[in-house]
């Protein structure tokens, strides 16, 4: 289990990032970090592709600039585009000043390439204050964190991916998954291998793939709705 599953941090995180919505029975979001990838992020756009899903892929400037097309293929394909950061620095170490240029060049790098301003932000390794998320708010930008965390980033095997996001995913949920990293070389064929699995779980479970702004669209429509 990782921090983010735990009931206390669970609890905290969410007074202050987006980390799942209610009353949305019939979709998730599916998100990718660290990327874009060349390896790793055509294959997962393919598969998503084939089954119909769209996600919201949190890139890292660096990426962003040696990669411009695989922007513009996501912003072509229907996929939502967030920021990152730029160096991947945890947050809690930095002051103002240096968040505001992590979110602003990685923001500035995803427009160079073509793709839409960002409005969605996610900390590197998933952990931000209070306070920072208000400055990153005013800044411009929501933060996303999520509710369901395989560790596909340690790469534990394709089984285990699949068997971890069956167990917790939900209508509503966040799901957080990699594509890419922040350090050249990194292999993420065991995301890509599971993603069609965990594609297929859910469909089974009358769940669809979304990108997280219609995830929190939907929520609007459904608190809308209620008497």
């Amino acid at each position: 289990m990782t921090l983010l599953h735990t009931r206390r941090f669970s609890s905290w995180a969410r007074g202050h990032l987006v980390c799942r919505v209610e009353n949305v029975l019939d979709r998730f979001a599916l998100t990718f970090d660290d990327g874009p990838n060349p390896g790793a992020t055509p294959r997962i756009l393919d598969a998503l592709a084939r089954r119909g899903a769209f996600a919201t892929f949190f890139v890292l400037a660096p990426n962003v600039r040696r990669h411009p097309h695989l922007i513009r293929r996501m912003r072509g394909e229907g996929h939502e585009v967030a920021a990152h950061g730029d160096r991947h620095w945890p947050l809690p170490l930095l002051p103002p000043p240096l968040i505001r240029r992590e979110v602003l060049r990685c923001s500035a790098a995803v427009c160079a390439a073509g793709g839409l301003r960002p409005v969605l932000y996610r900390p590197p390794f998933g952990f931000m204050m209070p306070g920072q998320s208000g400055y990153v708010g005013r800044l411009g930008f929501t933060s996303v964190l999520g509710d369901v965390y395989p560790e596909d980033a340690q790469n534990p095997g394709v089984e285990r991916i699949v068997r971890r996001v069956a167990s917790r995913l939900a209508g509503g949920s966040i799901l957080i998954l990699h594509d890419g990293s922040p350090l050249r070389g990194i292999e993420r064929q065991q995301t890509v291998d599971a993603l069609e699995l965990i594609l297929d779980d859910a469909t089974r479970s009358g769940l669809r793939a979304v990108t997280v702004t219609e995830l929190l669209e939907a929520e609007r429509e459904s608190s809308g709705a209620r008497p």
